[in-house]
């Protein structure tokens, strides 16, 4: 269906307009680029998401799960890909951020490549990244944008506006690309004639905005004073809810935008959405689970939000019935050390920096409260403590260790001490 150009003209409901209007979607005998067809066939199935990126502390592996029956290689990570301190996840394509700089792409399979997996030669110097619908995004360390993809076109999405710099963090849609610029304001670009739902209408005077994210019909803003403002949803706050943020929501630290739902994470680790309203498939995606707590990082895309806990693990909600489950929300059984998080389409990433090594300290002749602390920092674990008398040291000081200083052992090894009761009396 994507690759032709004689479709007939047909009226469908939005699924983005909460059932409240309808939207002509317009597929006539004319020709379009491949991106239009794509993007106008999402838009009538309601597919198409917002997709998120993260950036992580330390340098890591990239796990991705899903992908089910809609298999674009978005799952297949690069083998060897090491190093990457940052992931994003588009509708079918994976991004990763290395620490030198550079960037890697993979996926778009057939039917789906728009060239945001041609990642442009001799691009360098990269801070952050994002993907979205058929988008890719750069943010260089000069603060000046770089996209790719569209098929050459699209929403405009990737036609960065001319001379925008001074930018510290970006964010790729669905059909539209945001950018942060370090005076606190927001620039939007895209939102092209088929895919103009007011998400690229920053409204007048915003300021002070500290963390941005896109979703497909709507931007949002985290401004510094931990408040939410949302815009888009076709101008209208109702339609399906994601641009209505809930009132008194405050002291959020993070936000991130899906299809239908919108999630923030708050300053004490627990996670608020809001959407899936109206003509939205309820997938679930909305409902945090219960109890959910110590929260560190969020994602969500089309049907699915995801949580990153501060204890390196995973929370996944939705993919509930009608919504087409492709295993993005089964998170991989043992997983752990994960330090960001990515929601694309139909799959899901993780970054998973392994915890530094256990590198023995000597802590012979310390007493024990300051040799516990110095095995710790050393990324060791103090096992056994055992006590015996001692001619020449004092009481509580450490005779002995278990293993010798200076020796490499994984995170967490146990060293053992014998510790001074002083002198026999």
């Amino acid at each position: 269906m994507l690759a032709s150009s004689r479709l007939i003209a047909h009226r469908e409901r939005s699924p983005y307009s909460g059932g409240r209007k309808e939207r002509d979607i317009n597929l006539s005998r004319r020709t379009r680029s491949p991106l239009q067809l794509f993007a106008l066939a999402m838009l009538a199935v309601g597919l198409l998401l917002a997709p998120g990126s993260a950036q992580a502390t330390g340098t890591g592996t990239v796990r991705a799960w899903g992908c089910g029956v809609s298999n674009n290689g978005q799952c297949s990570v690069p083998g060897g890909l090491s190093g990457v301190t940052a992931i994003a996840a588009g509708a079918l394509h994976s991004v990763a951020l290395k620490s030198d700089g550079s960037v890697v792409a993979w996926g778009c399979g057939t039917g789906a490549d728009f060239g945001q997996c041609s990642v442009p030669s001799g691009l360098s110097g990269v801070t952050a990244i994002g993907a979205g619908g058929a988008q890719s995004l750069a943010l260089e360390g000069n603060g000046t944008v770089v996209a790719w993809g569209c098929g050459g076109g699209g929403f405009g999405q990737c036609s960065v506006p001319s001379g925008l710099s001074g930018v510290t963090a970006i964010a790729a849609g669905a059909l539209h690309s945001l950018a942060l610029k370090s005076d606190g304001s927001v620039v939007a670009w895209g939102c092209g004639s088929s895919g103009d739902f007011g998400q690229c209408s920053v409204p007048s005077g915003l300021a002070g905005v500290r963390a941005i994210a896109a979703g497909f019909s709507q931007s949002l803003a985290l401004k510094s004073d931990g408040t939410v403002v949302a815009w888009g949803c076709g101008g209208r706050s109702e339609d399906d809810g994601q641009c209505r943020v809930p009132s008194g929501l405050s002291g959020v630290s993070a936000v991130t935008a899906g299809t239908y739902q919108s999630l923030a994470l708050k300053q004490d680790g627990t996670v608020v959405a809001w959407g899936c309203g109206g003509a939205a498939p309820q997938a679930g995606q909305c409902s945090v689970p219960s109890g959910l707590s110590g929260v560190t990082a969020i994602a969500a895309s089309t049907f699915q939000s995801m949580a990153l806990k501060r204890d390196g693990t995973v929370v996944a909600w939705g993919c509930g019935a009608p919504a087409p489950n492709n295993g993005q929300c089964r998170v991989p059984g043992g997983l752990s050390g994960v330090t960001a998080i990515a929601a694309g389409g139909v799959h899901s990433l993780a970054l998973v920096v392994p915890p530094p090594a256990c590198t023995v300290p000597k802590v012979v002749g310390k007493r024990l409260a300051s040799a516990k602390g110095t095995i710790a920092k050393r990324h060791c674990r103090t096992g056994t403590v055992g006590h015996a008398y001692s001619r020449k040291r004092s009481k509580g000081i450490v005779l002995s260790q278990s293993k010798r200083p200076g020796r490499v052992f994984p995170a967490g090894s146990r060293i053992d001490l014998v510790v001074s009761r002083g002198r026999r009396r």
